[in-house]
């Protein structure tokens, strides 16, 4: 029987998921991301701070809110909140380096997955590839920090453009509306941009947008599914005591990762079916060779 195209395009993504070993580098990543997320925030907490911006960790977590389990923002609040409150304004110290480096990491993880996805072999030096993990780090850092400005002058510019538009600017149905979507909005660039950068093979946009949008699709939908399920049928501070938090946290972390590498496999998987694997490095810049005689 001959399954329908789109079933059968997620069966091979699926999988590939599971010939490469994704669902077990799955939690690789998640720990590796919850290891890098406290001295990434140390660092876009400082770099806030620097540009004036003394509000962008308490909008990181606002933005979290939106989707994440509430288990997960319980968990996370705390210590967030810690590290906004022992923030450093000076951006040259050893411990801030420290904190890039560390947060480093979490894209060094996404990087490996994506090459697992495409088939592509790492040839890049480890100081280009580190570079990349900063330079990434950096710029997440500065879009985060204009994202949460735009967040809090988000009320301000839906009166104006209520008051054009003649509507009742109390009306907040709207205004929740355009958050939500405009944070699916960065969500689903920050992952076209992971895939156009990380692995190691020359993606085109057109080849990179199935697959992102299936990841930022189907992250809404499992984030849903997973407040359900925490708060109505699981129940693991019986289980975990203390630890349920981190537990619930590392498995919101761990399915994220699947979800990604998913995205990841779809393309591939689109890729193959149409005769056209994932070209090699820069390959438009390559020289061709000559056969030998």
């Amino acid at each position: 029987m001959k399954l329908p195209a789109p079933i059968a395009l997620g069966w091979k993504a699926i999988m590939g998921l599971s010939e490469r070993n994704g669902i077990e580098f799955s939690g690789y990543i998640a720990f590796t991301v919850m290891l890098a997320l406290f001295p990434f925030l140390i660092f876009l907490v400082s770099v806030a701070g620097f540009f004036g911006q003394t509000r962008t960790g308490e909008e990181v977590i606002s933005s979290m809110s939106l989707f994440a389990p509430p288990d997960v923002i319980k968990t996370l609040q705390p210590a967030i909140q810690q590290v906004i409150q022992n923030r450093s304004g000076s951006l040259l110290t050893v411990g801030l380096v420290l904190a890039l480096y560390s947060a480093g990491s979490g894209v060094s993880a996404l990087r490996t997955a994506l090459n697992l996805s495409y088939g592509a072999e790492e040839t890049r030096s480890f100081l280009l590839r580190k570079a990349q993990d900063f330079l990434i780090v950096i710029v997440g850092s500065v879009i985060l920090i204009l994202a949460s400005a735009a967040i809090i002058l988000g009320p301000w510019i839906w009166k104006i453009i209520a008051w054009f538009a003649f509507v009742n600017s109390a009306d907040q149905s709207m205004w929740h509306l355009a958050r939500y979507g405009f944070t699916l909005v960065i969500l689903a660039a920050a992952v076209i941009a992971l895939h156009r950068v990380l692995p190691n093979t020359h993606l085109l946009f057109r080849q990179i947008l199935p697959g992102a949008l299936a990841t930022t699709f189907l992250w809404v939908i499992a984030a849903s599914v997973l407040t359900l399920y925490f708060g109505r049928f699981a129940d693991y501070a019986s289980t975990y005591g203390s630890l349920g938090g981190v537990i619930i946290t590392l498995m919101f972390f761990y399915i994220s990762a699947i979800i990604f590498i998913f995205g990841g496999e779809l393309n591939a998987a689109l890729l193959a079916r149409a005769g056209k694997p994932a070209p090699p490095p820069n390959q438009e810049l390559r020289p061709s060779l000559p056969h030998p005689a």
